[in-house]
């Protein structure tokens, strides 16, 4: 083996681990979060609707799942992986359902009502754990900031709404990368590589899962569609007719009036961001950069999570890489900038809206040595050279 083949091992080798330690890390970190993080606002919502979706998970019932209109602003498709969970727990029924009502936000947690809270949560776990996994084919440096961030943390190791949909859009990412990449030899083009198409897949699934998802990645992935399918309208509406395919196939709330219930929904997420509840919040339009820079989880739970030194590393370290991921991941520093530019505009500034953009700022940081070791070998070039003309 020639001294490059060997350093190629090498790397990879490196590379393999960083990624493992960071799965390791995030897991370890996730695990704690599932076990001793209190009811939160969103799981009170998201747990009794995943019940009403589990009662009709029974023989001669599964016909009525597509009549549940509990949490009608978002897709089922997580509250039915969480109803599926808790079916799969239960012998043969779910746990017993907790008393909503003597549930409190930020109290410990009842005995009584861990069994469920724990299903949906190691649920999620599972979803976030593997999105570690998938930045670390991208990243490895990038899943382990990742791993230890702790709104991600947070928000994927509770009953939310955030792990499943991101699983799905980092592995749409994944996809397109691998089916506009160019190799050596003959090339084949996108539209005939079915990484193109299952990058389609996992962006409807992503949309089934929570509507932003769907916009910000739609955004994201639009433009290298349109670029590299040469033109090509049917590619471009073919790409566009499985994603819409997907999350209709998914979203059994929509079958029986897709229009008008997609309508509905949506338009209540326009009416709830200008609403009262939010007006009141006060949240101000750079809210997201704010929790981006300032580890609030830690504040809110104390003795949960391992650090917030992501804090001020990652938006450091994510400008400074930008550059050369803009070069080497495009895909991923349009999914940051989009992102990033979604979150200020949109009008609901909740915290977990950041699981929107944390992978990609995650993955840009990630090539913040390369920018730095380009940066300074820019910079003894110019001085070698300014050295030279003084000399001559």
């Amino acid at each position: 083996m020639g001294e490059l083949a060997r350093s190629r091992v090498v790397r990879r080798l490196a590379a393999v681990a960083v990624a493992a330690v960071a799965v390791a890390v995030g897991g370890w970190q996730r695990a704690r979060a599932v076990e001793r993080l209190p009811p939160d606002y969103d799981e009170l919502i998201y747990l009794p609707a995943a019940y009403r979706y589990a009662e009709r998970m029974a023989p001669g019932r599964w016909s009525e799942i597509p009549q549940v209109k509990e949490n009608p602003e978002h897709p089922p498709l997580v509250k039915l992986a969480f109803a599926a969970a808790l079916r799969s727990s239960g012998d043969p029924a779910p746990p017993p359902e907790p008393d909503w009502d003597k549930l409190k936000v930020g109290k410990p947690l009842p005995d009584a009502a861990r069994p469920p809270f724990l299903v949906a949560r190691w649920t999620s776990w599972t979803a976030g754990v593997l999105q570690l996994a998938a930045v670390g084919v991208a990243a490895p440096l990038g899943a382990l900031l990742l791993a230890v961030e702790p709104y991600h943390a947070k928000y994927t190791s509770q009953a939310y709404l955030e792990a499943i949909p991101g699983l799905f859009a980092l592995l749409a990412v994944l996809a397109l990368e691998r089916g506009i990449e160019r190799r050596a030899g003959p090339q084949r083009p996108p539209w005939r590589k079915p990484a193109f198409w299952l990058s389609a897949v996992a962006l409807g699934l992503a949309t089934a899962g929570k509507y932003p998802y769907g916009l910000v990645l739609g955004l994201t992935l639009g433009p290298f569609v349109v670029a590299h399918a040469r033109g090509r309208a049917l590619v471009w509406a073919g790409y566009a007719a499985a994603v819409v395919a997907v999350f209709v196939l998914a979203d059994p709330f929509l079958w029986p009036a897709p229009v008008q219930r997609l309508m509905d929904s949506v338009g209540f997420h326009w009416t709830y961001s200008h609403g009262e509840h939010v007006r009141k919040t006060g949240l101000p339009w750079y809210a997201s950069l704010h929790f981006l820079t300032h580890a609030e989880p830690l504040r809110w739970h104390r003795d949960v999570f391992f650090t917030g030194a992501t804090a001020w590393l990652l938006p450091a370290l994510a400008l400074i890489g930008a550059p050369v991921a803009a070069r080497r991941r495009p895909v991923w520093a349009s999914w940051a900038l989009t992102g990033m530019c979604f979150l200020f505009v949109w009008p609901t500034k909740w915290p977990q809206y950041l699981l929107l953009v944390l992978p990609a700022l995650c993955t840009c940081a990630a090539h913040a040595p390369a920018s730095v070791m380009q940066l300074s070998g820019w910079a003894r070039d110019r001085l070698r050279r300014a050295r030279d003309a003084a000399a001559g």
